[in-house]
């Protein structure tokens, strides 16, 4: 019992060290930011992965084929199909 009662004021003594004080002149927020953190892209282009190996550093760049876009209207002469059958 008494192991009991010592664990419980030993846990309560330890807790209060997390519990913000209370300050007459308001609230008690401690700021300890240093410096800014980066943001979106500043931290992704910081974090990106270097071109150690001499394969990846003199990689000529990829190729593709040429694309033609394919003509959007085709004019024809012919007559034009009917969409839906005529009921009977």
């Amino acid at each position: 019992m008494k192991f009991i009662a010592a664990a419980t004021l030993v846990l309560a003594s330890s807790a209060s060290a997390f519990v913000p004080v209370a300050s007459p002149f308001g609230v008690a927020t401690s700021l300890n930011a240093k410096h800014v953190q980066n943001k979106a892209a500043k931290k992704a282009n910081k974090n990106r992965p270097r071109k150690s190996r001499p394969s990846d550093i003199n990689r000529k760049p990829t190729n593709y084929p040429t694309f033609e876009k394919p003509a959007e209207y085709t004019i024809s002469d012919a007559a034009p199909a009917p969409v839906a059958k005529k009921s009977e």
